[in-house]
């Protein structure tokens, strides 16, 4: 009915101004050498679409209460040294990125404790399942998950598109970036209280954010940046090649932060991770660069092992059957196993043989993807563009790779506005739930003191498109309409 009123009495220029303007990317063709303190930006509207999109409400309130059960089990895996070892070890031979994290990790492990204290903002992706009409995950996102300042503004958009069309508007809040902004606030008020008592009600500290140079996601960064300074919590960007230059590590641990212009240093309390997920990111100066963040007695969001967790061999390993009974989680587990699909390790392990099988027969092939442990979008393979990747590669790095039943999502009708286009007509969603939480570490136990959902994503794609990356063009940010 909505979609009926808009294309019959579209909406002032004014409102597809601010459609336009809402959120906004920056080019991401801008030279990685150049600092971004010294270019002109150039800017290109991040795609919407112009309404929200039908998603069921029991679905997406199943959603919410999935992200606590799914934050718990991550962090408890991420605590479990054994258990990683024994999921990622096989990889060292073959995942030149997997064997570098993982050569950081034992590095801080050898380096002792510093710090106990662990945060982290994480994103749970899921699809509807055409043939059970059920929540299916498409991946979990514990390091740098991005898109919740995107996601808000969007809901705000068609809050206001709906106000302005229908006479009033019935979405779910949205209010994302606050409740990140409120994590990050309570791990600093953490840190200060350990490590920086307050003289004259004023602690000097800082959360440094660290960031990819001219990244193409800055409008989805800063305004976590804002809401920490309107918290008067000191947030300050570092770039990833900067760090070695600007930070200091001194002999207690305790991890400084130049300002530079003669300005005093300031000691930091949390490193709120916005880079540091890109293999090109790890030449020999940027794993220093993650061993000096690692080993200081800052609270890392979140830390290297947590980092580890985000490969996709361990999403694998977590959905075989009767796995998640090691971590000894007290409830959910026949919940979180629900959403899990079908997937391989493409080994030389007998079911890993039978993967091999589908992966390289172009029909069968036909109803999977292929990912790799690679962070950051843009790494899967779909459909009959597998077998041919694989036949261009070495049969030993095929064990990096995991092949996945691809999740049939059911189709609706959708609009939307692309930076070049406007597309209308079939449509699929992806729902992403936003999980904030802190946690204490000791040997191999945990003790979580937040765990909650924080909030949403919803991104939609054509539905005759494979993938979903909205800041590289696959795709729009959008708002659910519950129905």
């Amino acid at each position: 009915m909505l979609l009926k009123k808009f294309i019959s009495d579209p909406p002032s220029p004014t409102i597809w101004t601010r459609l336009r303007r809402h959120v906004a990317r920056t080019d991401a063709k801008l030279s990685e050498q150049r600092r971004e303190s010294n270019v002109s930006w150039t800017t290109t509207p991040l795609a919407v679409t112009v309404l929200p999109t039908l998603f069921p409400t029991h679905l997406f309130e199943h959603a919410q209460e999935l992200q606590p059960l799914f934050n718990e089990l991550y962090i408890r895996v991420a605590n479990d040294h054994d258990w990683l070892h024994e999921v990622l070890s096989p990889l060292f031979t073959c995942d030149s990125f997997v064997t570098t994290l993982w050569g950081i990790y034992e590095r801080v492990r050898a380096a002792g404790p510093m710090q106990d204290i662990v945060c982290g903002s994480f994103r749970a992706d899921y699809m509807i399942d055409s043939d059970d009409h059920a929540l299916k995950q498409v991946e979990m996102n514990v390091f740098s998950a991005s898109g919740f300042a995107h996601a808000q503004n969007v809901a705000a958009l068609h809050r206001h598109m709906q106000r302005s069309i229908a006479g009033q508007a019935d979405l779910p809040k949205n209010d994302n970036t606050c409740r990140i902004a409120d994590m990050l606030a309570e791990a600093n008020r953490i840190y200060q209280h350990k490590h920086a008592p307050i003289s004259n009600g004023n602690a000097k500290t800082c959360i440094l954010m660290i960031v990819q140079p001219c990244n193409f996601n800055v409008a989805d960064e800063r305004p976590i940046e804002y809401a920490l300074w309107d918290r008067n919590v000191s947030c300050h960007r570092c770039e990833w090649q900067d760090v070695l230059s600007r930070t200091k590590l001194q002999a207690d641990g305790t991890l400084l932060f130049h300002l530079g212009h003669a300005r005093a240093s300031l000691e930091v309390s949390v490193i709120y991770y916005r880079a540091g997920y890109e293999a090109r990111e790890y030449d020999s100066l940027g794993c220093e660069t993650r061993l000096r963040l690692e080993i200081s007695k800052a609270i890392k969001c979140p830390d290297i092992a947590t980092h580890l967790t985000t490969c996709k061999s361990i999403q694998q390993a977590l959905a075989r059957p009767g796995a998640l009974a090691h971590f000894g989680l007290q409830q959910g587990e026949e919940a979180m196993c629900s959403t899990f699909m079908e997937m391989h390790i493409l080994d030389n392990s007998p079911r890993g043989l039978e993967a091999r099988a589908i992966a390289t027969d172009p029909s069968k092939a036909m109803d999977y993807v292929l990912k790799s442990n690679g962070d950051g979008g843009g790494h899967n393979v779909y459909r009959k563009d597998i077998p041919p990747f694989l036949a261009k590669i070495a049969e030993t790095q095929w064990c990096t790779y995991t092949l996945m039943k691809i999740i049939v999502a059911p189709k609706t009708t959708g609009v939307l506005m692309l930076p070049h286009d406007v597309y209308c007509g079939q449509v699929v969603s992806e729902l992403g739930m936003l999980g904030t939480c802190i946690w204490r570490k000791h040997n191999a136990e945990v003790m979580v003191l937040r765990n909650e959902c924080a909030g949403w994503t919803l991104k939609t794609k054509p539905g005759n498109v494979d993938g979903m990356m909205v800041v590289k063009g696959v795709g729009a940010m959008d708002c659910p309409a519950l129905n």
